[in-house]
């Protein structure tokens, strides 16, 4: 029998902080995360390395931000550099692999699937990425009246509420490999670390039947609505929006409780943390990625069943490899936190966050902010502030620059050599 706990990582996509019990909401969404934190190890003010799973997470698992694409480079093409850059880190998995983990993770996120590296060092991996990739039933039937489906917006929409109803895809609700979870737990040997990414307060919101506490109707109207773009009705359509968000992240902590009922014998340390945030129409944004306030950067991070108290300095989620290695090695974390964390996102947008500001760069434009208990930030001059926080974030700027030469150099070598 090992002296080690075992570790279950949760990661929930688009879980802002604001949301909550232990982050100091008062709405009630996350009974189970606050029962963890109760007497556990709250940061308060933990930081997303960027406003979107793909700037985030490949720095979350390795501990290191990877170079920044090319201006020109899109998403789906960033997909080799990301995938070297985490077969190239020392990543999660592989870190407490060699402290005798056996290691597993379950995701049905596409941008944490082996097609980006994210299966390194795991001694169980499953992604989904498997499923049934023909097209979806609106499509076929469109095919069958001699239709020929080339993408109209009618047809999109349609598709898409129909793999939202089948959970097709990236659309899978935990309940649907929950029972595989609870196999693996029961047949690893101990100690194991268990790696979960849900995604069911992503957009869109869809949470369960007996979690929605609005007609289906205005559920999926209010998703369609910002799929279909933001411009008109909105104040119809956002309350509706936001309670289907605010009843997604009920159903993930139905997860989390339903997973602590069953694991009880386990006893294992739980993380939970998001990967970044969601706006709700603050800064006249809906959805994610855009830009780097505080409703996209600041996350919820939590450790339960392990050490207790609450540290209020700023920690980068980039840090979460050394702080679980020092979970698994039963080690002090007070010293984790920074008084400073950086973050970006592909625009390029570049900021540095305080314990109570924030200097965010945007191209020539510097922003400085106060943030308020009630998580706003506030425009304010300070000239000694802002100082500090154009140095931190042209030292990490400049040190991407020389990232990206130096992978872009290795990428020209290795292409002569297959010449």
């Amino acid at each position: 029998m090992s002296d080690q706990d075992n570790i279950i990582l949760l990661t929930v996509d688009s879980l802002r902080a604001d949301y909550c019990g232990f982050m100091d909401s008062t709405d009630g969404y996350t009974p189970t995360m606050d029962q963890l934190a109760e007497e556990g190890l709250v940061f308060e003010n933990a930081i997303a390395p960027g406003p979107a799973t793909l700037d985030s997470m490949p720095v979350i698992f390795s501990g290191d931000y990877y170079p920044r694409p090319d201006p020109e480079t899109s998403v789906l093409d960033s997909q080799e550099l990301i995938e070297d850059h985490m077969r190239a880190r020392d990543t999660i998995p592989e870190r407490l692999s060699r402290r005798g983990y056996e290691t597993a993770a379950f995701t049905t996120n596409p941008w944490t699937s082996r097609q980006f590296g994210f299966d390194d060092g795991f001694d169980h991996f499953e992604d989904f990425m498997d499923v049934d990739r023909s097209p979806g039933q609106i499509s076929q039937l469109l095919e069958r009246v001699g239709i020929d489906d080339k993408g109209g917006p009618a047809v999109d929409a349609l598709e898409l509420v129909s793999n939202w109803r089948q959970e097709d895809n990236m659309f899978q609700s935990w309940e649907t490999f929950y029972d595989d979870i609870i196999s693996w737990t029961k047949q690893a040997e101990e100690p194991y670390f268990l790696w979960i990414f849900l995604v069911d307060a992503h957009m869109p919101f869809l949470p369960a039947d007996d979690f929605r506490s609005q007609s289906l109707l205005a559920t999926y109207a209010a998703n369609l609505w910002l799929y279909l773009g933001n411009e008109f009705l909105e104040s119809i359509f956002r309350p509706s929006l936001i309670t289907a968000y605010e009843d997604t992240v009920m159903y993930s902590d139905t997860f989390l409780s339903q997973l602590t009922d069953d694991l009880a014998d386990d006893d294992p340390t739980y993380v939970i943390h998001g990967d970044h945030g969601e706006e709700f129409g603050e800064q006249g944004v809906y959805g994610h990625g855009a830009h780097l306030s505080e409703e996209m950067i600041h996350t919820p991070l939590v450790v339960g069943n392990g050490p207790s108290g609450q540290i209020d300095q700023p920690f980068s989620l980039a840090d979460l490899p050394l702080l679980l290695e020092r979970l698994a090695d039963d080690d002090d974390v007070d010293d984790l936190p920074q008084p400073v964390a950086y973050t970006r996102n592909q625009n390029p947008m570049g900021a540095a966050r305080g314990n109570s500001w924030k200097y965010v760069i945007d191209g020539n434009e510097e922003t400085l902010y106060r943030i308020t208990e009630t998580n706003e930030a506030v425009e304010i001059r300070n000239s000694e502030l802002q100082r500090l926080g154009r140095d931190v974030v042209t030292r990490w700027q400049d040190d991407e620059s020389e990232r990206r030469e130096i992978a872009r150099a290795a990428r020209e070598v290795a292409d002569e050599r297959h010449v």
